[in-house]
Formats: structure tokens, sequence, C-alpha cells
């Protein structure tokens, strides 16, 4: 799965935007901070897989809706820990990867239910 895809993921089923047009290519969406677009050719304006500032978003999005997060750097390898409390039970979500935001990316799918490979 590339990064795009990844992007995508996390705009629609973490931030909760829809898209409103997707021809294949170019994908848009209607946002709190204006219409995002996301293309093929790589060239996107919201990218929180490569963008910390757009990650933080992401975590920003997960701490209002009451999780965690925790960020570590070991070895420069990147992990994220997140939780929440639900049911009288904690539910704990890791995401791994060579940089920051990515890991952020990929804990927050989980955190959501979305696992990717």
């Amino acid at each position: 799965m590339n990064l795009r895809e990844i992007d995508r993921l996390v705009a629609e089923h973490v931030m909760g935007w829809e898209p409103v047009y997707d021809d294949g290519d170019l994908i848009s969406f209607v946002t709190e901070f204006g219409i995002l677009f996301f293309s093929d050719d790589d060239e996107r304006e919201w990218s929180p897989t490569i963008d910390i500032a757009d990650a933080w978003q992401v975590v920003e999005k997960l701490i209002d809706e009451g999780y965690d997060i925790n960020v570590y750097n070991h070895n420069k390898e990147f992990n994220v820990e997140i939780n929440i409390e639900e049911d009288d039970k904690h539910l704990w979500f890791y995401g791994e990867a060579d940089s920051a935001p990515l890991a952020i990316c990929l804990a927050a799918l989980k955190a959501v239910g979305v696992n990717i490979e």
C-alpha cells in the first residue's frame, strides 16, 4: 500500500471526511480546512504520512475523541502508542515506522479499526 492510499484512509476513517470527487486519478475532500486534493502523481495538499503538521492534525482529532497518544523514537524508528478506555477496559493500538508521521497514521488507522499490512 502506498502513502497516498494511507493518506486517503486516514482522511476517510480517522478524520471523517467524505470524498466529494473521485475520478480514480484525483480525489477531493471538503474539510474544515477547505477543499483538499489527492492525485495519483503524488501531489497532495494534505499528507499526514509525510508532513508532521498534517500528522499532528490526526493526533489532535484523536485526542478530541478521547484517545491518549505517545510517540517514541528508538534507534531511528518511531513507535506510536494510542490508547482509550472503553467499557471499563483499556484498548491499545501501536504503529511503527521510519518516520513519526507514518507511525502516527498507522496507529491511528488501527485505533479506528482499519488494519493495513
